[in-house]
């Protein structure tokens, strides 16, 4: 895949592209601690008919880290969002979610019904419902007590690839070896000292100050206008308790199990992921 940059407010964001230039765009979006190549399986598979545009999200993978004082909130992925679109896409675009991923493209479908020709969401239709309102004061005490405890933290970093390559396996638990080893070469970086650290940055561990609203997040779901075609994994842990709600409010929707799968489909299984996403597309076509 080639390697394309772009600025959203001044950040360098890194883009993963491969298929014909001139073709149908579709774009992924990774999950969380994830990186946009890690869809290369599935970016290959797709680019035979379609332009894929893999999106490095802020503070992840090869795209730059916030300053000093920043933090990250699900609005800024919008801005980068429209920032890829903006540059790279001249009217519509598929949108293919993992994950965080997958409640991003949600977001954007939502807020803008005429950008998006399609939605594929890969084991995730938004995270579990945030806490009641009387809770939401001590979520933002544990947002800065989280925050302060990450100013002290020191990061050792792995021994080597192989190290990485055990921990991102810890999740994905039905990868090939070999497919681990590709995935930590994309995830981590070599420092100076030897050791192997993540790309992404430690901030992402702290818990954010803003709790989901599952009524606010099916407002943008009543929003969707294109087909959605929801892929679970067989073993999922993503699937809410208003799970039935939140399908309910997108008008036209298909639902799919990945056999043989957990939450990370797309390293496990991406041929399946691959061909389940270019069936629908295809289906959708005619």
């Amino acid at each position: 895949m080639e390697t394309l940059r772009i600025s959203s407010l001044g950040l360098p964001l890194v883009c993963h592209v491969t298929g014909p230039p001139d073709a149908p765009p579709v774009v992924l979006l990774h999950g969380f601690l994830d990186t946009g190549s890690s869809f290369e399986p599935v970016a290959r598979a797709l680019a035979t008919d379609h332009r894929v545009l893999a999106l490095d999200q802020r503070g992840f993978g090869q795209s730059a880290h916030l300053g000093p004082g920043g933090y990250y909130h699900f609005p800024d992925y919008l801005l980068d969002l429209d920032a890829l679109f903006r540059a790279e896409v001249p009217e519509q675009a598929v949108l293919v979610g993992h994950s965080m991923g997958a409640t991003i493209a949600c977001y954007f479908a939502g807020a803008w019904p005429e950008r998006v020709r399609a939605l594929v969401l890969l084991d995730g239709i938004g995270p579990p419902p945030g806490p009641p309102p009387e809770r939401h004061p001590d979520v933002l005490r544990a947002f800065v007590e989280d925050v302060r405890r990450h100013e002290q933290r020191q990061d050792s970093g792995a021994p080597d690839l192989e190290a990485v390559a055990r921990s991102i396996g810890r999740l994905s638990t039905r990868a090939r070896p070999e497919r681990l080893s590709a995935l930590a070469r994309a995830a981590a970086v070599q420092g100076a000292d030897g050791r192997y650290r993540w790309r992404f940055d430690p901030l992402h561990r702290t818990r954010g100050p803003i709790p989901f609203d599952a009524a606010r997040f099916r407002a943008f779901l009543a929003r969707v206008a294109c087909p959605t075609l929801l892929l679970w994994a067989e073993h999922s842990p993503m699937r809410p308790a208003d799970e039935a709600e939140r399908c309910a409010a997108l008008a036209d929707l298909t639902v799919e199990t990945i056999a043989g799968t957990g939450h990370n489909m797309h390293h496990e299984r991406p041929e399946a992921v691959a061909e389940a996403i270019a069936g629908f597309l295809a289906r959708r076509a005619r």
